[in-house]
């Protein structure tokens, strides 16, 4: 199992309103605190462009690629309001990290050879 941080980054547009996604994300908090691997999460919106996303940080690959399966699967599009052609998933390995005043560098290369 490969210790690099995962990053998975989840963007779409809704049906439903602002306040009802709140209420849906407030309500599986306790739930998304249980998900193996789970660093944190984000939530973030654009009210400009109405765009919704999710910014998942996972211990590694296998994890990540273990909650994104289980996300298709429970069918989690209609719970939030996807509509399906706007939904956007990418992810990426963490290869280095900036902390605020005391910058700190962590360089890790992925070399899947």
């Amino acid at each position: 199992m490969s210790n690099e941080k995962i990053i998975v980054n989840v963007q779409f547009k809704t049906s439903i309103s602002q306040d009802k996604l709140t209420e849906i994300s407030n309500q599986s908090l306790e739930e998304m605190a249980k998900i193996k691997g789970l660093i944190i999460k984000y939530y973030h919106i654009n009210p400009e462009t109405k765009i919704v996303g999710e910014t998942y940080l996972f211990e590694n690959l296998k994890l990540a690629r273990d909650y994104l399966n289980n996300f298709f699967l429970q069918g989690i599009g209609p719970k939030y309001g996807i509509i399906p052609e706007t939904l956007k998933m990418e992810t990426g390995i963490v290869y280095m990290e900036v902390k605020g005043k005391s910058t700190k560098h962590k360089w890790k290369y992925y070399n899947p050879n």
